[in-house]
């Protein structure tokens, strides 16, 4: 078992010289095999290590006594240990979570927090070749793709490693009896209440029985298949979404809609799901069910549609793109107004954007503008010019169009999506009439012309917060 374990880590690269490894041990026979293992192959390996035990407070007496059994364990082998407590139940009903979830939670908290403390670079769990296999079978039971069948990864992010992944429990205790290392059995992995242990204490013996006595081999090569495929499919999902997905510091994912209806729909999905994430942090509680109502809507919907997704994420169907985002995070542009300094430059800290005013004598020809810059006619209004944020109302005359339009019709027909709209500054004169819509089209009623004796010259600079 002790070249397995060497393989399996030489295999996927878990540890190098140096590396300093926090272990988590719980007391059972995984755990304990595990820091007995690395313990072995220290020197070898050039590794330091470190015993980290987290009591949940579920059991009361018999959690408080895995805990001692942890310290003198750690004793007995020299190993440096942080054991610690946290009521797992308070928790979870402080965080509406279920008992195992919350349990998760804190207990991956506490190894950050204790890897930290310690100077540890990689974190090692008891995860072995059953606990692959339950997981496999539990998300298949679930309904998953390819990132579910791929179960257990062997490595996490460079930093939880899981040497143990490839070896079967019966091994290991195996290796626990011949070693005469006493374990702890944690009451709870008994009870059938819950669905995980259900599999494994009647769901896997009744497959390997009746239909495949090499059960936990064959899903172990099924989960690394499956952890191949979706290292590629991501690969690809990665360049789908360089290519045509923008996230903005204020909470918005933009989706370029062209592109994303010429992507395969196994690609679109990911891409939903991928934005999803960034929003959330989560990796749960989106389903397939979600993925293709939102893809229907983005097919389907009319522009200006919006479906609700799990974590008070939305997804709107703008005109060009699809937008996604939280509502309570995207940051509402505040009030403001600012007289526009000319000659000057003007901040806007509420958006992070400024005005950079220059005035200019004599004559001089304006022929088709950019967007952020303009020149009007200083001749023709009446200063001092105001720099504020759309109000309800608001109407212009924009070059290029006979009439007048309100600004709210302006964006619809320019195809800018409502949650972009308050993006954009506006500029007025003294009177409150609309000059300009910085970063969109300028009222032509001020506009400089070849007659113009004094122009001033406006440029908008985008978000210099972002630049900085």
């Amino acid at each position: 078992m002790l070249d397995q374990v060497r393989a399996t880590i030489e295999k996927y690269s878990m540890f190098k010289p140096g590396d300093r490894i926090l272990i988590g041990v719980s007391g059972g026979p995984d755990s304990t095999a595990l820091v007995h293992i690395l313990h072995s192959l220290m020197d070898e390996l050039q590794i330091s290590l470190y015993v980290a035990h987290l009591d949940h407070c579920f059991r009361g007496p018999e959690s408080a006594a895995d805990a001692e059994f942890v310290r003198e364990l750690a004793e007995r082998l020299g190993l440096p240990a942080v054991i610690k407590s946290e009521d797992a139940a308070a928790y979870a009903s402080t965080m509406n979570l279920s008992a195992q979830t919350a349990a998760r939670e804190i207990r991956y908290r506490f190894f950050r927090e204790t890897a930290k403390e310690c100077g540890c670079n990689k974190l090692a769990t008891g995860h072995n070749a059953n606990d692959q296999t339950e997981t496999v079978l539990y998300h298949f039971l679930r309904g998953t793709g390819p990132a579910g069948l791929r179960g257990i990864p062997p490595l996490r992010d460079g930093w939880v490693a899981r040497p143990l992944i490839e070896v079967p429990r019966s091994q290991i205790e195996k290796y626990c009896r011949e070693k005469k290392l006493t374990t702890r059995i944690d009451s709870s992995n008994l009870k059938r209440v819950y669905t995980r242990n259900r599999i494994r204490l009647e769901l896997i013996p009744l497959l390997q029985k009746e239909y495949n006595h090499n059960l936990i081999e064959t899903l172990l090569r099924t989960s690394d298949i499956f952890r191949e495929e979706e290292a590629c499919l991501e690969g690809l999902t990665e360049d789908y979404w360089r290519g045509g997905c923008l996230e903005s510091e204020d909470g918005l994912i933009s989706i370029d809609l062209k592109k994303f209806l010429e992507i395969p729909r196994v690609f679109q999905r990911r891409i939903i799901r991928r934005g999803w994430y960034a929003l959330t942090g989560s990796v749960h509680n989106i389903t397939y069910a979600h993925l293709t109502a939102a893809i229907e809507l983005i097919f389907q919907g009319r522009t200006g549609s919006v479906i609700d997704l799990p974590g008070s994420v939305k997804l709107e169907k703008g005109y060009s793109s699809i937008n996604l985002y939280k509502p309570a995070d995207m940051r509402a542009t505040p009030d403001y107004l600012y007289e526009l300094r000319i000659p000057g430059v003007t901040s806007i800290p509420e958006t992070g954007d400024c005005i950079v005013a220059e005035e200019i004598e004599g004559v001089l020809y304006c022929g088709p503008q950019d967007p952020n810059e303009i020149m009007i006619d200083m001749d023709k209004v009446s200063v001092p010019l105001i720099v504020r944020n759309r109000n309800p109302g608001d109407r212009f005359r924009p070059c290029g169009f006979n009439g007048s339009k309100k600004l709210k019709k302006f964006f619809i027909d320019a195809k800018i999506p409502r949650v972009e709209r308050d993006r954009y500054p506006v500029l007025l004169t003294s009177d409150q009439q609309v000059v300009w819509i910085a970063g969109m089209r300028a009222d032509r009623r001020w506009a400089a012309t070849p007659e113009t004796r004094r122009v001033l010259r406006l440029k908008l600079i985008r978000n210099i917060k972002k630049q900085n």
